[in-house]
């Protein structure tokens, strides 16, 4: 086998290899917008959702959701800030809440929102300042997540704190419908976030439409993107040579 060859067989794997990074797709991410102004300080942008279907799930975080959506709540805590409460604003694609993930990664402790009173009726659970969201925000009944009584440290108030929902469907809804559903405005996630800043104040929060550019998977080393850069301009040193 020739030089020539040689680099295009090697030119060739790096496409493979190119394509089958791009195959593992990282989660749709999104960030925050403030719905409350109850203090001077917009976390809205350090605190970060992504959400995961059966692929990705198993891929960066090794969870088997077995036909099931999981989402999960970060704070970059840039800005000291715990996000204590999780709310679900659904329009019909959300079947049953069956899991809360506290051991992800960091260390919380939640649990589902408490939504039936003593005497076993409906509580008039709400986001704190939803009514500021166009339209209102009316959290769904069976979803959400509160961060346990106790101490504030059970929140998602560090960068190393990862909390999960996860999520089935209803029949004929997949995991396109939700991230549809979410730019939207269809389904909407609200966020009560205590001990903002020096102050301590607490803020409501609510998924952006837009997805954020943050990749959460493993990007292609830098070596591997080197050596392409050297075949493609071997390749292309090697063609004017020959019509030389």
């Amino acid at each position: 086998m020739n030089v020539t060859a040689i680099f295009k067989s090697a030119a060739m794997a790096g496409i493979l290899m190119l394509s089958s990074a791009s195959a593992l797709a990282a989660p749709t991410s999104f960030n925050f917008t403030r719905i409350t102004s109850n203090g001077a300080q917009d976390v809205g942008s350090q605190l970060q959702m992504d959400v995961y279907n059966n692929t990705d799930a198993a891929a960066f975080l090794n969870q088997s959701l077995t036909n099931k959506i999981l989402f999960t709540f970060a704070n970059s805590a840039q800005i000291a800030s715990n996000i204590a409460e999780v709310y679900f604003d659904d329009s019909g694609l959300l079947a049953s809440q069956t899991s809360i993930f506290n051991s992800l990664s960091g260390f919380t402790s939640f649990s589902p929102v408490s939504w039936t009173k003593p005497n076993g009726t409906l509580k008039n659970v709400v986001l704190p300042g939803g009514n500021n969201a166009v339209p209102g925000f009316a959290p769904t009944p069976y979803f959400g997540a509160n961060v346990d009584p106790g101490n504030p440290n059970l929140g998602v108030n560090t960068s190393s704190d990862l909390l999960g929902i996860l999520v089935s469907l209803n029949s004929g809804y997949s995991f396109d419908d939700v991230t549809t559903a979410l730019t939207s405005g269809a389904l909407r996630i609200g966020l009560h976030v205590r001990s903002i800043g020096a102050a301590g104040n607490s803020d409501s929060f609510i998924n952006n439409l837009t997805p954020t550019d943050t990749v959460t998977g493993v990007p292609l080393p830098a070596s591997a993107w080197m050596f392409l850069s050297g075949v493609v301009g071997f390749l292309g040193w090697q063609r004017r040579k020959t019509l030389a």
